[in-house]
């Protein structure tokens, strides 16, 4: 076998195995990205909670604030209404107490309403906490476990990569820049052995000018023209 031809032959073993590696380190992500997702989602609600919780407390203190105003305006209507000696004097209080009356009972009713409100977001955010501290809890040791996997893929990268840089030295550099080119641009393998006189890759068959400086061996390498990976005889003793 041409010893260029094998020594790329190498090369190409060793990127296989890189890509092995890097596929296992990309496996990586989905997993990081769905535990990151349920952590956002979690921490989202307890923010959402919080802050409706917050708004709502203030809107309630508002609403304390207007009916104890209320509460005590129609105290002093019906102040009026108990001293008041004329009928006219009298109709005029009544009336007045009990429009106060009615807006003091709008008043508590929405009050009412607020304080189970509030006491159910409370109950809420609670929930929410709790469930964000069991999700980290729980995401923890799985974390370690892909950080775990993560510093394993990086140091069998590292040895793979410099395996690589040693086999690619034994190779041409011409040779090396167009395997280069064609394994950057395909992500995947670059160099097939012919079936027959067809592409390995494609099936693409090879022009009957090119066949012959294959099988001398005056040209180890061939480029397909159909898909552009390189192409080589393998011959029965190899």
């Amino acid at each position: 076998m041409n010893a260029d031809l094998a020594a790329l032959l190498v090369v190409q073993q060793d990127d296989d195995a890189i890509r092995a590696i890097e596929a296992r380190g990309a496996d990586l992500a989905p997993r990081l990205a769905a535990m990151d997702a349920a952590r956002r989602r979690a921490t989202d609600d307890v923010a959402r909670t919080t802050g409706t919780l917050e708004k709502e407390v203030v809107r309630q203190r508002a609403l304390e604030a207007r009916t104890a105003e209320h509460r005590e305006r129609h105290s002093k209507n019906v102040a009026v209404l108990d001293q008041a000696h004329k009928v006219k004097e009298a109709t005029a209080a009544m009336s007045q107490v009990e429009a106060a009356a009615r807006v003091l009972a709008d008043d508590e009713t929405e009050l009412l309403a607020l304080t189970r409100r509030i006491a159910e977001l409370r109950s809420a955010t609670t929930a929410a906490r709790a469930y964000l501290e069991t999700l980290e809890a729980s995401q923890a040791e799985a974390r370690q476990v892909v950080e775990t996997d993560r510093l394993v893929i990086e140091r069998e990268l590292t040895t793979a990569r410099s395996r690589r840089a040693e086999s690619a030295k034994t190779v041409g550099p011409s040779l090396l820049s167009k395997y280069d080119r064609v394994q950057l641009r395909r992500k995947s393998t670059a160099l097939f052995a012919l079936n027959g006189f067809s592409c390995g890759s494609c099936d693409t068959a090879i022009s009957l000018q090119r066949r012959p400086a294959m099988t001398s061996g005056q040209q180890a390498i061939e480029v397909c023209e159909g898909c552009g990976v390189l192409l080589y005889l393998q011959r029965p003793a190899e």
